[in-house]
């Protein structure tokens, strides 16, 4: 279900500016696509295809050493994932679909009660990202009646013109009786709003649940939140919050 917020008046110049500085900046990527970096042009010639343009303004905001001396290093690099933000963002490129992607991890989630120890505790995963897995961990949920995980990440960064899709990558220690609801609120308070039944969701394996997609237009440039919310009196336990992810969907 979809339902449209109108747009609340900008009060702050400051604010107005920078959105529309934002726009400018995301339309001019589209139009400039042949005008890559040195960079970009050595990892075209080498690897037949290269990263989104602005993947070095990425790295480099965040104080990550580029090494373009081996093409197919960065790209592989890239394409596996980088941490931004060490053990709770992760940028990463879609090698099919050549998109930027994020990953947000549960340490940057913020999830109600999480520092009371008797509804949430922190664990590792072994299987949570390959090489990364004994420096991240998750969340457990030991008992809630007020469910509600948050996360939000400007869209500036995400590939121009791109339908994307936000999913929560959760697992379950055992059944649930509950639907949870997943809302995504985009740029201008525009909401996205859904149930998901998780009744028949698998025990002990990861799945993903999608809280909903948006095209990356001038229109949606700013800041996106998700949230995963459960609010009856029933007291819900056993779910591991791992991620939300932020990547193209692919068709």
């Amino acid at each position: 279900m979809e339902t449209e917020i109108p747009q609340v008046e900008q009060t702050s110049s400051d604010e107005t500016n920078s959105v529309k500085e934002m726009e400018t900046e995301i339309q001019q990527v589209e139009e400039n696509s042949e005008a890559d970096s040195l960079e970009g042009k050595e990892i075209t010639a080498t690897r037949g295809t290269k990263p989104p343009l602005n993947f070095l303004a990425i790295l480099n905001d965040a104080n990550i050493t580029i090494h373009a001396s081996s093409p197919v290093e960065l790209c592989d690099q890239l394409y596996k994932g980088v941490f931004i933000e060490p053990k709770t963002l992760m940028y990463y490129v879609d090698k099919m679909l050549n998109k930027n992607c994020f990953i947000v991890f549960a340490r940057k989630l913020h999830i109600t009660w999480i520092e009371n120890s008797s509804y949430w505790k922190w664990t590792k995963e072994e299987d949570i990202c390959d090489e990364y897995s004994e420096d991240i961990e998750v969340a457990v949920l030991l008992g809630v009646c007020w469910l509600e995980i948050k996360g939000e990440i400007p869209t500036i960064d995400l590939s121009p013109w791109t339908v994307y899709e936000v999913v929560f990558v959760v697992k379950m220690l055992n059944m649930w009786n509950y639907s949870a609801t997943l809302t995504l609120i985009l740029p201008h308070s525009k909401k996205v709003i859904h149930d998901e039944n998780l009744r028949e969701k698998p025990v002990g394996k990861w799945f993903e649940i999608q809280v909903g997609e948006f095209k990356m237009s001038p229109e949606n440039v700013g800041e996106i939140s998700f949230q995963l919310g459960e609010f009856s009196s029933n007291w819900k336990r056993g779910l591991v919050l791992k991620c939300a992810i932020i990547r193209p969907k692919n068709y």
